[in-house]
């Protein structure tokens, strides 16, 4: 695959005229259907965030239902994902999240974990194709800290595996991530690894997942009312 990517290239993958929009928004349609979750499904995560040789572990629990994942850490986090939004509960309210707002203490965004599908970017454009996976580039469609998002996907399996996240620029790499050991959780296939380098702050997180399906999960996990209400979660 070329290396991506020049500022030219990437504005003019912003501008580029429609032509490429069908086929772009059918693999990001795949890549969302796989990510769904059509069953309730639950990943118990490991986390270790290290800078230069000291290493801060943590842990959290993420919870499926559809398009909407349910957040929490260890550490007091817990928010509702969604394509739409992202909610967080703050002092046992239920408020919109800032863009920029971490899980936890990590090198992820809470907007990382939103599904990836059609409405993830505007103007998604193919800037690359080949024995790696089809590269989308596009802005960010929600309230973001990124200025684009360039995601490498596997065209055959339908899974993000690389994503390059922009920050100040289209020039200023703030972020690389890697998305790797996926399962089949009921048909899908989920990522056991994920790691998160961000080299301007000298970090990197990895996080460990274990998937299972959790049918009995509670319909108000999903809910805002849930969101406000103490913690189902038992650590």
């Amino acid at each position: 695959m070329r290396p991506f990517a020049t500022p030219i290239l990437l504005a003019t993958a912003l501008g580029a005229a429609p032509a490429a929009a069908a086929p772009v928004a059918d693999l990001l349609e795949a890549v969302a259907s796989n990510a769904r979750f059509a069953v309730p499904t639950r990943a118990d995560v490991t986390i270790e965030r290290r800078k230069d040789a000291h290493a801060t572990l943590g842990a959290a629990v993420l919870v499926g239902r559809g398009q909407t994942l349910y957040v929490e850490t260890r550490d007091g986090t817990r928010a509702l994902v969604r394509p739409s939004k992202i909610v967080v509960q703050e002092n046992g309210r239920a408020v919109r999240a800032r863009p920029g707002a971490r899980l936890g203490a990590t090198d992820l965004l809470l907007e990382d974990l939103v599904p990836i599908g059609p409405w993830s970017l505007k103007l998604p454009q193919v800037s690359d194709e080949g024995p790696t996976g089809t590269v989308v580039t596009g802005a960010p469609a929600i309230a973001s800290t990124r200025v684009l998002v360039v995601l490498t996907i596997d065209p055959e399996s339908h899974v993000v595996t690389r994503t390059k996240y922009y920050e100040k620029s289209i020039s200023d790499l703030a972020a690389f991530r890697r998305d790797e050991d996926f399962v089949d959780v009921d048909g899908h296939a989920r990522a056991t690894r994920i790691t998160v380098d961000r080299t301007r702050d000298e970090t990197s997180t990895q996080l460990g997942l274990s998937w299972r399906p959790a049918p009995q999960a509670i319909r108000d996990l999903f809910t805002l009312r849930g969101l406000r209400a103490p913690s189902p979660i038992a650590w």
